[in-house]
């Protein structure tokens, strides 16, 4: 065996015995051997290392079955940090996030000229800039690790945004200027990919092996997880449920991709405060469409249950195509699910084959940009952790 393979053997069983103890939380050495395979001098030279790095703590000692008591190993959330970032029409969410998932700093900044992406990344930079200087003045003793990235549209295996139909952006090389800008590794996903991440990895979904993650609010997203990994497709395409052709009509409303009668064009913000101006008249952003609905409007609670009816109705087809666990509902949107949410319950109860919506669990979220941070965040610490190059998480 050459010296490269077996350095490149240490690295893996170093990265497969830290990867096992994020996933278990806590183990004792002699658990950490019998969960990898590796053998417990193996183990117990690997984690001497990782205890002289400040990678793991010893948390104290369990109940032994003969002889001294094991002691407990568990991930220092403070060993390392990653930064989090999500790139919006109208603005950037950005935070600094320990390896527990747990969130240290966050901050927004409004952006303008996202239609230009050299205006917009410039400004991207200098707020990445000023994150990256305050994390290391305020913590100096928690390390950047790594950078990660969620934005819409199809993003390649590379980091090339590839396209996006929101910000109107094609073949962005994202990942390669940013590595060579910041000097760290960067990690880039679809946003809604990087929501169910965040689900898997310290949210909802963390209990599942199978489950999809529906993103409502400006568009319609859906992150796929199939035995524990992301499901990104053959071409990076999947997910875009949103852009699932439902009506074929003339006078079909045009979607934000260019063509019409897609879902999102139905149901998304823009399509709900257009279709209350169509009907009464009024212009309305989606706020007050919401507060119309509580105090009782019946167009505003017609168009919600009109909403809830479209998103029932694709819903239940991704059940009984993919046959999960459970559903999660997220975005910003679900600050109005008690109104579309009897009609969307409704629509899978009727539309699922096999009684299968008895068996999926239907979880709604409430909207929040810390989920969505976590779970940019966790892209690039599941990279920092896995063992091997697919998104295992």
């Amino acid at each position: 065996m050459r010296t490269g393979d077996n350095e490149y053997i240490k690295e893996l069983n170093y990265k497969l015995i830290l990867d096992t103890l994020r996933t278990s939380g806590v183990a004792s050495r002699a658990d950490l051997s019998r969960l990898t395979g590796l053998t417990r001098s193996t183990c117990s030279v690997i984690c001497e290392r990782m205890l002289m790095q400040g990678i793991i703590i010893e948390i104290g000692t369990t109940d032994s079955t003969g002889g001294r008591p094991p002691t407990l190993l568990q991930i220092n959330n403070r060993a390392g940090a990653v930064l989090g970032l999500k790139i919006m029409e109208d603005q950037i969410a950005g935070a600094t996030v320990d390896l527990g998932g747990n969130i240290i700093e966050k901050q927004t900044l409004p952006v303008s000229g996202s239609r230009d992406p050299e205006l917009y990344l410039t400004q991207f930079e200098q707020f990445v800039q000023s994150l990256l200087v305050r994390h290391k003045k305020i913590y100096p003793l928690v390390p950047l690790i790594g950078i990660g990235i969620g934005i819409s549209g199809r993003v390649s295996s590379e980091g090339v945004l590839m396209e996006s139909s929101i910000l109107k952006w094609r073949n962005v090389p994202l990942r390669n200027r940013l590595e060579k800008r910041f000097k760290l590794p960067v990690h880039i996903e679809n946003d809604v990919n990087t929501f169910a991440i965040g689900e898997k990895y310290f949210g909802s979904g963390s209990e599942y092996d199978n489950f999809l993650c529906l993103s409502v609010g400006e568009g319609i997203g859906l992150g796929i997880i199939i035995n524990g990994n992301l499901y990104n497709g053959s071409h990076h395409g999947a997910g875009e449920i949103g852009h699932t052709r439902i009506s074929f009509a003339d006078e079909a409303p045009q979607c934000s991709c260019g063509k019409q009668g897609c879902l999102e064009a139905f149901i998304s913000d823009r399509a709900l405060t257009e279709m209350y101006h169509k009907l009464a008249g009024s212009v309305v952003s989606v706020d007050q469409l919401i507060n119309l609905a509580k105090a009782g409007d019946q167009l505003a609670l017609d168009i919600f249950a009109h909403m809830g009816n479209y998103l029932g109705t694709a819903i239940s087809s991704l059940i009984n195509i993919l046959d999960p666990q459970a559903l999660i509902l997220g975005g910003e949107r679900t600050n109005a699910a008690p109104f579309f949410l009897p009609s969307l319950e409704q629509q899978i109860a009727e539309n699922c084959i096999y009684e299968l919506a008895k068996e999926v669990a239907l979880i709604v979220l409430s909207p929040s940009n810390d989920d969505w941070i976590r779970g940019v965040a966790a892209l690039a610490i599941a990279e920092f952790f896995s063992t091997h190059n697919q998104r295992r998480i």
